[in-house]
């Protein structure tokens, strides 16, 4: 018997965010990279949840149909 649980479709695989995620802030890092530090991370938090938000929505709207 497998301990291992089903997924249960509310959320993108985890490499789906990670890949994303990553290469939005890769494309960040090169619009602004002289700006200061405050501001990048403000920038990378909102982008960030913002990305997750959208990801997860998406998903979920592909799964229902």
């Amino acid at each position: 018997m497998t301990t291992r649980k089903q997924p249960n479709g509310r959320w993108a695989p985890w490499w789906v965010y990670v890949v994303i995620i990553v290469g939005a802030n890769y494309a960040k890092q090169y619009l602004i990279q002289d700006w200061p530090v405050i501001v990048n991370a403000a920038i990378t938090i909102v982008l960030a949840g913002t990305l997750f938000l959208i990801i997860t929505a998406v998903y979920r709207n592909r799964r229902r149909r």
